[in-house]
C-alpha cells in the first residue's frame, strides 16, 4: 500500500512540475506578445481577404421610445492591390422592436461595386458611376475605410495600455451632398491580446467623442453630435482585420422645412465587420 501512494505521490509531483513548466512557457510567450507589436507584418498582401458588414440603426426619441430601425448587411471583399468589391448588399427596415430582421431587399445599385483603397472616398465624383445610391450604402464604404484607418494607426509605435491622440484624422470634413461631420479627438489604445477565427489578434480600441455634424437638404436641417468607440482585432502574422465593431451613439435636431423648431432624434448604430470564411 505505501508503495502505491509514493507511486502516486511522485506522479502527482511530476504532473505539478510539468503543468507549472507549461504555464511558465505559455507565460513566457504571452509577455513576448505584450512588450510591442510586430513592424514587419505587410496588410497590404495579394491574399484577398473576404468579410460581412452588419449595420443596425435604430431610432429613438429622446426619452427612449422606440420609433424604427433598418439593417444594412454587404459582402465586401479586399481582392488585393488594394481593391475593394461589394456584393449581395441588402436593406431591411422594421418598426418592432423585438422582431428579427427580415433578409432584406437586395441594393442592385452595390453589385460588384469595386473602387480601390487609395481612392479619395469623401470626393464629389467617387460615387459617380451609382449616382442613385443613398447614404446607407455610402456609408458602408465610409465605415469600412474607418475600421482600416484605426485598425492599423501608427501600428509600429503603440504601447500596451498606452492611449495615443489621433490628432492628424481627427478633423471636420465635407460629406459630398450632406453636410459636415467632425471627428474632434479620435483616440486609439492597443489593449491587449485575443485569439479569433485561429488567430492570435491585437485588440485595438478606438474612440471620438462629442463629434458636431450639420447636414444641410433641400428639405430638412439636421444638426447634432455624436459618440462611437469600439475594438478591432488585428491578426499579429499578417495584419489582417479578423474582427472588428463600432457603437455610435447620435443625438440630432431635425429641421423639417415650414414645421417649426424641429424635433430631437436619438439614432444608435452597431456595426459589426466579420471575416467570411
Amino acid at each position: 500500500m505505501r508503495t502505491i501512494i509514493l507511486v502516486i505521490t511522485l506522479l502527482a509531483v511530476k504532473l505539478i512540475m510539468t503543468s507549472a513548466s507549461v504555464l511558465g512557457q505559455e507565460s513566457k510567450i504571452c509577455e513576448t506578445y505584450l512588450k510591442s507589436l510586430p513592424v514587419n507584418s505587410n496588410h497590404y498582401n495579394s491574399t484577398p481577404q473576404n468579410y460581412v458588414m452588419t449595420t443596425d440603426y435604430v431610432d429613438y426619441d429622446l426619452y427612449g421610445n422606440f420609433h424604427g430601425k433598418k439593417r444594412i448587411t454587404g459582402e465586401c471583399s479586399l481582392i488585393g492591390d488594394g481593391f475593394v468589391r461589394w456584393n449581395n448588399v441588402r436593406i431591411a427596415h422594421s418598426q418592432s422592436q423585438t422582431e428579427d430582421f427580415t433578409l432584406g431587399e437586395k441594393q442592385n445599385i452595390m453589385e460588384d461595386f469595386t473602387y480601390n483603397r487609395a481612392s479619395n472616398i469623401l470626393s464629389d465624383t467617387f460615387f459617380c458611376s451609382t449616382p442613385q445610391i443613398n447614404v446607407y450604402l455610402k456609408n458602408l464604404v465610409w465605415d469600412l475605410t474607418a475600421f482600416e484607418v484605426f485598425a492599423w494607426y501608427n501600428w509600429d509605435s503603440l504601447k500596451l495600455n498606452v492611449e495615443t491622440p489621433a490628432s492628424d484624422i481627427s478633423f471636420e470634413f465635407e460629406i459630398p451632398e450632406l453636410g459636415t461631420f467632425e471627428n474632434k479627438d479620435i483616440r486609439i489604445t492597443w489593449t491587449g491580446i485575443t485569439k479569433i477565427n485561429d488567430e492570435i489578434c491585437a485588440i485595438i480600441d478606438y474612440k471620438a467623442m462629442n463629434n458636431p455634424l450639420q447636414f444641410i437638404t433641400s428639405d430638412m436641417n439636421i444638426r447634432g453630435r455624436s459618440h462611437y468607440w469600439g475594438n478591432i482585432y488585428v491578426s499579429l502574422a499578417d495584419k489582417q482585420i479578423e474582427y472588428g465593431v463600432l457603437h455610435e451613439d447620435v443625438v440630432m435636431n431635425v429641421e423639417v422645412n415650414g414645421q417649426g423648431s424641429g424635433n430631437y432624434v436619438n439614432t444608435v448604430r452597431k456595426i459589426t465587420l466579420e471575416k467570411n470564411l
